[in-house]
């Protein structure tokens, strides 16, 4: 289980660099929610609550991913890679 937390939260990490440069925003906040995606004045912002989960965190980021028409090819390949697995496990 700890192995789990830690490779969510570097993973979590990673793609918060990562999604920088394409203009979503992550907003910590205290919602007692998971959290959700929304679009404000043409900025994605990621909001979770400060006591989620590093997976539901990664979820979220995920999702916001779908909201930008970004070329697969901008993308640093391991964030293009977890997009083309989740995509895999929701065909399945």
């Amino acid at each position: 289980m700890v192995d789990n937390i830690k490779k969510y939260k570097d993973l979590f990490h990673e793609l918060s660099e990562g999604i920088q440069h394409l203009g979503i925003e992550l907003v910590e906040d205290k919602t007692n929610r998971k959290g959700g995606v929304c679009k404000l004045d043409d900025k994605i912002m990621v909001i979770y609550d400060k006591h989620s989960t590093w997976q539901d965190r990664v979820d979220l980021i995920l999702d916001a991913l779908k909201w930008i028409n970004a070329d697969a090819a901008t993308l640093p390949p391991k964030i293009r890679e977890l997009l083309e697995d989740r995509e895999k496990i929701a065909i399945d």
